[in-house]
């Protein structure tokens, strides 16, 4: 009897939780900002930090041919923190926005912020791309993840 009443519940909860889920990224969540990461990234809270402090939250996570792509909605007056200098990457299971350079053009409509699945694939990427324009560099890199996975175009 035991059993079964923690096997109904089990069962109400998953219901409940695929329920609620949220919008995936694209014209139906335009609150939502897209990064996209080379790899699955493992990522156990659902803050978003920017210098130590909380700045958003993680809506939703998909993967396709190891390419993931996970949307996050900035709080507040932080809309000008999107722009193609900016870097999302995972430590120690969180995941911390960084800036490449000092300044940014404002990412494109539908464009997407780089992720790294750990600090040592960011310090590589930004030293192989110390002597070229590492914002130019990273927009490359977007679109080649886009295309790889195929959500490009």
């Amino acid at each position: 009897m035991k059993k079964t009443m923690v096997l109904i519940l089990m069962v109400m909860v998953m219901v409940m939780a695929v329920g609620c889920s949220v919008q995936p990224i694209g014209k139906g969540n335009p609150s939502g900002v897209g990064v996209i990461f080379d790899g699955e990234p493992l990522i156990f809270d659902s803050s978003v930090f920017f210098q130590g402090t909380v700045v958003g939250q993680i809506l939703s996570r998909e993967a396709v041919n190891g390419i993931a792509r996970v949307s996050i909605a900035l709080e507040g007056q932080r809309d000008d923190l999107i722009k193609n200098n900016l870097a999302a990457v995972v430590k120690n299971g969180r995941l911390h926005l960084n800036r490449f350079a000092g300044y940014g053009d404002p990412l494109p409509p539908g464009g997407y912020i780089n992720g790294f699945v750990n600090t040592t694939s960011y310090r590589w990427f930004k030293l192989k791309h110390i002597i070229n324009n590492i914002n130019s560099s990273a927009d490359r890199r977007t679109q080649r993840l886009l295309v790889q996975s195929g959500w490009g175009e």
